[in-house]
Parts: C-alpha cells; sequence; structure tokens
C-alpha cells in the first residue's frame, strides 16, 4: 500500500509531536529553567524530567540550549505584551576597563563573551 505525500506529512507530524512531548530535559534544584543534557548549565546533581512535565511545573525552556518546546506548549508565552524584552546590557568588563556594550537576555547578566568572567 503507497502513502499519499499528505499521509507522509501527517505520519511525520505525528511522531514528531509525540517525540517533542516526550523529550527527556534536565531540571536544576534552584533553577527555574530546563535544559538539554549537552547544556554547561546541567550539573550532576540536575534533575531529568519531560518537557511536559518541566512546563506544568512552570519552568521555561534554557536560552543557551534552546530545548524543543511544542506549538500546544507555547500558548502561554504568547501572553507577553508586544514590544516588551527581556535583554539588558551585559555587566562584565572590556580589557579597557569600561562596562561592554553588547545586549543579553542570559540571566546570570554576562554576554557569550564574557560568560567566564
Amino acid at each position: 500500500m503507497l502513502l499519499s505525500g499528505r499521509q507522509i506529512s501527517l505520519l511525520l507530524l505525528l511522531f514528531f509531536s509525540l517525540t517533542v512531548k516526550a523529550q527527556t530535559v534536565f531540571k536544576t534544584p534552584s533553577g527555574a529553567k530546563y535544559h538539554l543534557a549537552s547544556c554547561r548549565m546541567v550539573k550532576n546533581v540536575s534533575e531529568e524530567i519531560t518537557t511536559a512535565r518541566a512546563v506544568e511545573a512552570g519552568l521555561q525552556p534554557c536560552k543557551i540550549c534552546h530545548p524543543q518546546k511544542s506549538e500546544a506548549l507555547m500558548a502561554p508565552a504568547l501572553n507577553k505584551a508586544q514590544g516588551q524584552n527581556n535583554t539588558k546590557q551585559c555587566i562584565g568588563l572590556t580589557k579597557a576597563g569600561s562596562r561592554c556594550r553588547h545586549m543579553t537576555k542570559i540571566a546570570n547578566g554576562y554576554c557569550y563573551q564574557h560568560q567566564h568572567q
């Protein structure tokens, strides 16, 4: 039995939605985010949970490793007011001693260049 292109795409969509909901992510004990296993924010003490459980617990996806999040689970995030921005100026210092001018969304306040300060 041959499947049409529409049936194949429907099967792929179904498979993808099942894998997104079942994706394993990691919650750090003190954090409000969930991470992929490869994320540098995950330590040996992290708890392994599913994406659906992380969203139910009110956790947000990590902005560094970008774990997958299904469209159905993203609906509450769409309530954010237009024009509202979470970026802030990096708190790192340049070699000359002045404040870095990069903008960052990373929670610790440092841009990608100053993460190790």
